[in-house]
C-alpha cells in the first residue's frame, strides 16, 4: 500500500518532484514522513528553501491551484493511476539507492515487480529486423529464467524487449517520459494492455497530463537503469539516446552488456565502441545469467537439447544445423557445406541460436551443441 497522502501533501509532492532530487531527496529519506514537506514549505523552513531557487520555490507556490491538482487527481481515477514516495516502504529499494531518485513515482500495476532479479534492455527505436529478434529472443529467454525486464515502451528494441519478456514467466516493467494517462507512442496501446494484463508495471516520474517532451526522456533513463541490476545495449548508433542510459547506469554501478553486432553495419557502432571500452560481451541469455551469478537458481540450468521439448521447436533450417552438429563440433565452413546455406544466411541462423542458447561457440572458430 502506498503513504495516504492529503491533497496539500500529494499536491506539493508532485510539485517538489519536478525540481532537484538530488538535493532534496536526501532531507525526505532523513524525515521519514511525507508531512515533512508539507510543514517545511509552509513554515518556510531553511533547510528546505536554502535548496531552491527562487523560480523554484515561486513554482511550488503556484502548484496550489485547486483546480489543477482536481484535474490530476481525476486523471488518476479514471486511469487507475497511484502514487508512491521516495519515503514509502513500497518504493523500489534499487531506485532508492541511486544519487538522484524521484520524489514521487506515478504507477499502474503490480508494485513487486521490480523486487526480483531485473535488467533493463535498451536500443535504437528504428532497429534492425536482425536486432528486433535478437532482443525479442534475449528478453524471452531471460524472462523464463525470472529476470524481468525493464525498457521505455519506445518503438524499436524496447518493444521487442517487452514482447519477449511477455511470453516468459517475468513481468516487464515500462518507464514512459509522459503521464501514465498517455500512451506514447500510441501504437503501443495494445502493448501496454497486455503488460498490465501479465502482471507487469508502469512507472513515471511525471503526474498524468503531462506530455511526452523531447527533455524528459534522457532524464526517465535514469530510473529504467536505477531499476535494474544490469544494462544490456542490443542494438545503437554512436550517438543513439542509449548512451545516456549507459552513463546513467556507469555512475550508478550496474553492469553494462554489449551485443557484438555486425561489424560491418552502421546499426551497431555504439555497441563496437562500448566493447573497445572494455563493457562486456555477450551472446546469448546464458552468458548474462552466469555473469550475474544467477545460472546456477535459473529454471534453466541443467537443460540439454537431446530429448527436450527444445528440439520440437526448431524450425527446419535449425534442424539442419542441428544435425550437423549431433556428431561433434564443427567450423563454419563445414556447416555451410552440410547445410548448403550461404555465408551470410547461416552466419544469422548461427547467431539466433546462439541466443537461444541451442549452441555454443567453441575453441578453434568452432561451434557446439549447448550442454546445460
Amino acid at each position: 500500500m502506498s503513504v495516504t497522502l492529503t491533497s496539500k501533501q500529494r499536491e506539493l509532492w508532485i510539485a517538489v518532484s519536478r525540481l532537484s532530487a538530488q538535493n532534496i531527496a536526501p532531507l525526505m529519506l532523513q524525515s521519514g514522513d511525507p508531512e515533512w514537506l508539507e510543514e517545511a514549505f509552509f513554515r518556510k523552513d531553511p533547510e528546505l528553501t536554502g535548496l531552491l531557487t527562487e523560480s523554484e520555490w515561486n513554482q511550488m507556490v503556484r502548484t496550489h491551484d485547486p483546480a489543477g491538482l482536481n484535474a490530476i487527481l481525476c486523471r488518476m481515477n479514471r486511469e487507475g493511476i497511484d502514487t508512491l514516495t521516495v519515503c514509502d516502504p513500497d518504493y523500489p529499494d534499487r531506485l532508492r539507492q541511486i544519487s538522484d531518485p524521484p520524489l514521487i513515482l506515478f504507477y499502474q500495476g503490480n508494485l513487486s515487480a521490480p523486487n526480483r532479479k531485473t535488467m533493463a534492455m535498451i536500443g535504437s527505436r528504428r532497429a534492425s529486423s536482425f536486432g528486433l529478434r535478437i532482443a525479442e529472443t534475449m528478453a524471452e529467454g531471460l524472462s523464463k529464467a525470472g529476470v524481468a525486464i525493464a525498457s521505455g515502451l519506445a518503438y524499436g528494441i524496447d518493444s521487442s524487449s517487452h514482447l519477449g519478456c511477455l511470453k516468459g514467466s517475468a513481468p516487464t516493467i515500462a518507464v514512459l517520459g509522459c503521464g501514465l494517462d498517455i500512451i506514447y507512442p500510441s501504437g503501443n496501446e495494445r502493448l501496454k494492455s497486455r503488460i498490465l494484463d501479465q502482471g507487469g508495471l508502469f512507472l513515471s516520474e511525471y503526474p498524468p497530463g503531462e506530455k511526452p517532451l523531447s527533455h524528459h526522456f534522457p532524464v526517465r533513463n535514469r530510473i529504467i537503469s536505477g531499476l535494474s541490476q544490469g544494462v544490456i545495449l542490443i542494438e545503437a548508433r554512436i550517438h543513439s539516446g542509449s548512451m545516456r542510459t549507459i552513463d546513467h547506469a556507469l555512475n550508478q554501478g550496474r553492469e553494462i552488456f554489449v551485443y557484438p553486432g555486425n561489424p560491418e553495419s552502421e546499426c551497431f557502432t555504439l555497441n563496437h565502441t562500448l566493447l573497445r571500452d572494455g563493457a562486456r560481451i555477450f551472446f546469448g541469455f546464458r552468458d548474462i545469467l552466469d555473469d550475474m551469478g544467477w545460472l546456477d537458481n535459473s529454471e534453466i540450468v541443467g537443460q540439454n537439447i537431446e530429448g527436450s521439448d527444445l528440439l520440437e521447436k526448431l524450425s527446419d533450417a535449425e534442424r539442419m544445423i542441428f544435425q550437423a552438429l549431433r556428431s561433434g563440433p564443427a567450423g563454419f565452413d563445414q556447416l555451410a557445406a552440410e547445410t548448403g546455406f550461404e555465408a551470410s544466411d547461416l552466419l544469422g541462423k548461427l547467431t539466433m541460436m546462439q541466443i537461444r542458447g541451442l549452441i555454443e561457440p567453441l575453441p578453434g572458430k568452432c561451434y557446439g551443441i549447448k550442454k546445460g
